[in-house]
């Protein structure tokens, strides 16, 4: 939701519209909703958490353990803007890729067409998916 009265700010704005299913990793558990995604080539239509280097397609909103048909399934938020862990010095301006842990770092050279840094705190950073 946009914060408007102390300033903007673009944290937790998701385009619902935006909002695609996609089976998950066998790694990926509930504790990841909310971390950085990128696709896993491994299988069709799936995505894990993003590892280091890793371009992020979006982040996990939603997570289904559908153990009797044997899958895990989740939604992954593709547009909006959103609160990541971070790793590292990362600056207003920056892209960002995946990093360890489920956190980002920062690209060498800031690629707006993938996604751009909006707010960086001590720990986290906003990042708007387009």
């Amino acid at each position: 939701m946009a914060t408007i009265g102390v300033g903007v700010s673009l944290r937790g704005i998701e385009h619902e519209e935006f909002h695609y299913p996609f089976n998950l990793a066998s790694a990926v558990t509930a504790d990841d909703v909310g971390k950085p995604v990128a696709l896993d080539t491994t299988a069709a239509n799936t995505v894990k958490v993003a590892g280091d280097g890793d371009v992020i397609v979006g982040k996990l909103a939603t997570y289904e353990n559908r153990a009797i048909e044997g899958v895990k399934v989740g939604a992954v938020a593709l547009k909006g803007g959103f609160k990541f862990t971070k790793s590292g010095t990362i600056a207003v301006g920056d892209s960002v890729q995946g990093a360890a842990g489920g956190a980002v770092k920062k690209t060498t050279a800031a690629d707006y067409s993938l996604n751009m840094v909006v707010e960086s705190g001590s720990d986290y950073v906003v990042v708007v998916m387009k």
